[in-house]
C-alpha cells in the first residue's frame, strides 16, 4: 500500500520541487514528465508486464471523447471570458510566470507540449497504469474515484497562485478527472479520454494566449 501511495503522490511532489522550490517550468517538465512516463515503464519492467493503448470500442467512444472536449474547452472559454476579473489573478498570475521562467519563444513549445503530449503523458498514467493497478483491489468506482483525486492534487499546487478561489478550479478538474475515468472504465481504453482532454487542454490554451496576453 505504501508503494501505491508513492506513486499516487509522486506527480505532486515533482510538481512541488519545480514550480515552488525551484520555480522554473523547464525543471518541471523534465521532472513531472520524466516520473509520468519513466515510473510505468521502469514498474512494468519489473512485473514483465506491458503497457499498451488500447484502441477504442464500440467505434462512438471516439465520438464521446471528442463532443466532452469540445463541451470542456468552451466552458473553459466561456468561464475566463466571464469571470476572469473576478476568478483569475491576474497580477499573481504574472508574477508566477516570471518567476517559471514561462517567458519568450519556449512558450510556444510548451504550448504545444500541454496540448499534444501532455494528455498522452497523463491520461496514460493515471487512467492506464494506476487504473490498472488500484481497479482489482478497489473496484472501479474507488479507483476512478482515487485517481480523479490524485490527479487534481497537483493541479491546485499550479492554480494557487493563478486564480482566486483555487479550490474551485481544483474542483473541475477534479471532476474532469472523474469523467475521463468513467471513459476508461466504460470504453476499456484511454484513447477517448486522451482525445477529450487535449481539446480541453487547447480551451486552456487559448485562454492564455487571447484573454491572459
Amino acid at each position: 500500500m505504501v508503494k501505491q501511495l508513492i506513486l499516487l503522490i509522486g506527480p505532486t511532489i515533482m510538481i512541488i520541487l519545480g514550480l515552488v522550490l525551484i520555480k522554473n517550468i523547464a525543471i518541471t517538465f523534465l521532472l513531472f514528465y520524466g516520473w509520468l512516463l519513466v515510473v510505468p515503464i521502469l514498474v512494468s519492467y519489473r512485473r514483465k508486464s506491458r503497457t499498451r493503448l488500447i484502441f477504442p470500442q464500440p467505434k462512438y467512444s471516439m465520438t464521446v471523447g471528442i463532443i466532452s472536449g469540445i463541451i470542456c474547452l468552451i466552458a473553459i472559454y466561456s468561464f475566463a471570458y466571464l469571470l476572469q476579473s473576478i476568478a483569475i489573478d491576474q497580477e499573481g498570475l504574472e508574477v508566477a510566470l516570471v518567476q517559471w521562467d514561462f517567458t519568450g519563444a519556449k512558450v510556444i513549445f510548451l504550448v504545444l507540449f500541454l496540448i499534444f503530449i501532455n494528455p498522452i503523458l497523463e491520461e496514460f498514467y493515471w487512467r492506464r497504469f494506476m487504473y490498472d493497478r488500484l481497479l482489482h483491489r478497489l473496484g472501479s468506482k474507488l479507483t476512478i474515484i482515487i485517481t480523479a483525486f490524485f490527479y487534481a492534487l497537483y493541479h491546485f499546487v499550479v492554480v494557487m497562485p493563478i486564480f482566486h478561489i483555487p479550490v474551485f478550479a481544483t474542483l473541475m478538474v477534479f471532476l474532469a478527472g472523474i469523467m475521463w475515468g468513467i471513459f476508461r472504465s466504460r470504453f476499456h481504453t484511454i484513447v477517448p479520454s486522451i482525445v477529450s482532454h487535449s481539446i480541453a487542454d487547447l480551451g486552456i490554451m487559448l485562454v492564455y494566449l487571447f484573454i491572459i496576453i
